[in-house]
């Protein structure tokens, strides 16, 4: 790392194969260079960037012959993908370790040290790539980090024997959830593991709204309707989206001119689809893709009154931090990672709820319908939570530090 060459970050997110994440939104490695944007990690590379540091992607893809070297419309950095195969066994050890024999170590070595890469991190670290990559890190002298999106269970014998071991080279831990911080305290107490509690970052200034009137005609919505947005993964379960459904059919008993728009598609769009057509409930809205149009998703945020999301499975999710970016008032499940979006709880822009509460999804979509005031007070709060605690640099500087102490050795 010289003055002419500012740090570059080898960021590998999670599958044995990258398809394991396109395939169920139905898009490939094309559409991963040239159409998606967002999430945690161009939310990553954004911050990076921002700090006039550079980064990589790099992935194994099933859909390459020989290594692979695209560019990201969006933001310009580099995609490796190399040739790749999915772990296929019936016993969770013996997957684990194929996973782990089936990394593509000389391939994901040469483009660490063509790229002149000076940091690498890993997309979990419950998952036997991140063994692999922890391995591979310290024999090329590089200061590996992993980053916490929801994998907090570790998936077979083997990996628990040489977890301990791999996590002990990690130069340090993301992990935005305090329950997964105490998980990681008590489960690996004698690896001293350095764990920050660094958020997944967004754009704040992408992600502000437009105005309301104008978005609600483009989008053909109702002037007077109350408007509830869900968007993300159709993942029935992960995303609680059956607790959704049960919930709107109960709340829209009683507001029967609401909508409930629901935007994205996913592994379980088949049964999300028959579980709409059974629901006796008013006013659904599903748009079935997966979409990564963001100035879209943006105008349907604006014309919005209320974000909901009912999940029993996440990380640190970013399609709530978008809605309140866009000034929504959100209700939340205590999933993974929201109670620490909404920490202070209605004073940072949200309502929680427990898992699969129905009830408790209905009576805090029902006490926003009925309080406007209520509704604007928490969109203001839920603006600047974002502004204070996501924007990119405030990210930006968590990540640089964490990163530059580990080079200095502090």
């Amino acid at each position: 790392m010289t003055s002419r060459s500012p740090p570059k970050v080898a960021i590998f997110p999670w599958g044995d194969v990258v398809e394991e994440f396109l395939d169920p939104i139905g898009l490939d490695l094309e559409d991963f260079a040239q159409r998606m944007t967002g999430g945690w990690l161009f939310g990553y590379v954004a911050a990076l960037r921002s700090l006039g540091w550079d980064a990589v992607i790099v992935c194994a893809s099933e859909h390459v012959t020989g290594p692979r070297r695209l560019t990201h419309d969006g933001t310009g950095v580099a995609i490796w993908a190399v040739p790749g195969r999915r772990s296929i066994a019936r016993r969770d050890s013996i997957k684990s370790a194929r996973q782990i024999l089936l990394t593509p170590w000389r391939a994901f070595g040469r483009i660490l040290r063509a790229e002149g890469c000076s940091f690498v991190l890993v997309q979990e670290y419950e998952y036997a790539r991140f063994d692999a990559l922890a391995l591979l890190a310290r024999l090329l002298g590089l200061p590996v980090f992993a980053t916490f999106q929801g994998g907090d269970v570790t998936l077979s014998t083997l990996e628990a024997r040489i977890r301990p071991w791999s996590l002990r080279l990690a130069q340090g831990l993301i992990v935005p959830s305090a329950r997964e911080r105490d998980r990681l305290a008590r489960t690996y107490k004698a690896s001293n593991l350095r764990i920050e509690d660094i958020p997944n970052p967004i754009d704040a200034e992408e992600w502000r709204a437009s105005s309301r009137s104008a978005c609600r005609s483009e989008l053909a919505l109702p002037e007077q309707a109350l408007v509830v947005v869900n968007h993300g993964r159709i993942d029935l379960y992960r995303k609680g989206l059956d607790v959704l459904l049960a919930a709107w059919s109960a709340f829209s008993d009683k507001h029967p001119t609401a909508l409930l728009v629901i935007l994205g598609s996913g592994p379980d769009q088949v049964a999300f689809g028959e579980a709409i057509d059974r629901s006796t409930a008013k006013g659904i809205i599903w748009e079935n893709a997966y979409s990564t149009d963001r100035p879209r998703l943006r105008r349907w945020l604006s014309a919005a009154d209320i974000y909901v999301t009912t999940s029993r499975v996440e990380g640190m999710p970013v399609a709530p931090l978008e809605a309140m970016a866009c000034g929504l008032p959100v209700v939340a499940s205590r999933a993974h990672g929201l109670p620490d979006i909404f920490r202070d709880g209605e004073a940072s822009g949200g309502i929680l709820v427990d898992c699969e509460d129905t009830a408790g999804v209905a009576r805090a979509l029902s006490r926003l319908a009925d309080a406007p005031g209520l509704r604007a007070e928490l969109g203001r709060a839920a603006r600047a939570c974002i502004e204070t605690r996501f924007a990119i640099p405030v990210i930006a500087g968590a990540l640089s530090r964490l990163m530059i102490e580990s080079r200095s050795g502090t």
